[in-house]
């Protein structure tokens, strides 16, 4: 399984079956100018959108063939199986009841959960539906924008994945001065194996996963911060 980053939460996964789908393209709105440069035109069979924030729901810029999932439930096509789980979001009290979808990803004998914007506190019936993962995609910046670094270090401990891989966080050439977010480093210091994979991509297999924890730190790609911007 082949995970590319795009930056901000956006990320494409390609299966050995030659399945592609992108979880979370960002855009910005009249009153957010968040990003400087537009989501790159990929390539991709399925639209992954875990709740309909502007960082997250750019579907405007996936290709007219895809299809789009919103909502919780199971899907499969190729080698490709996806599970929506349906939670909350994270943060202050007016996001407390807004709906965002956790997305597993299974295939190549690798299981992936982003998790969008979600909480950290979830119910007993959304961690059994999450079941076990490998590769953990969460939110984690040093503004504490989402979540604490105590509620991503309890997310750690709980799903006890082989890799974590950061996302929602600034992004020098990506994202404007208007945007709240800082960069992760600070929780990084708290980590205790780092690895900065100097590139956008990763091919995912049983065989390359480390036997314990590590963080892995994705370079954007680069297609990313080649289209200008040109509106909201």
């Amino acid at each position: 399984m082949r995970l590319t980053y795009f930056g901000h939460c956006a990320f494409r996964w390609e299966t050995p079956g030659g399945v592609t789908a992108v979880a979370d393209p960002y855009r910005n709105q009249a009153d957010r100018y968040w990003f400087t440069r537009l989501f790159p035109e990929v390539r991709c069979d399925l639209g992954l959108i875990t709740h309909a924030h502007f960082d997250h729901d750019a579907v405007e810029r996936l290709p007219e063939a895809a299809s789009i999932l919103r909502m919780p439930g199971e899907f499969a096509t190729g080698d490709l199986h996806i599970r929506g789980v349906g939670d909350f979001h994270s943060g202050a009290a007016r996001l407390r009841d807004f709906p965002n979808v956790m997305f597993r990803l299974d295939a190549g004998g690798v299981r992936f959960l982003h998790i969008g914007d979600n909480r950290a506190e979830w119910p007993d019936e959304v961690a059994r539906a999450v079941g076990d993962i490998d590769v953990l995609i969460v939110t984690v910046d040093d503004s504490n924008h989402l979540l604490s670094y105590d509620q991503v270090d309890a997310l750690v401990q709980r799903l006890e994945p082989r890799v974590i891989i950061p996302m929602h966080y600034t992004i020098p050439g990506l994202h404007s001065g208007e945007c709240e977010l800082l960069p992760p480093e600070g929780w990084l210091h708290r980590q205790r194996a780092v690895r900065r994979l100097e590139s956008d991509r990763f091919e995912f297999n049983p065989g390359n996963l480390p036997k314990q924890t590590e963080v892995w730190m994705f370079e954007p790609a680069s297609a990313s911060l080649n289209a200008p911007w040109v509106g909201p």
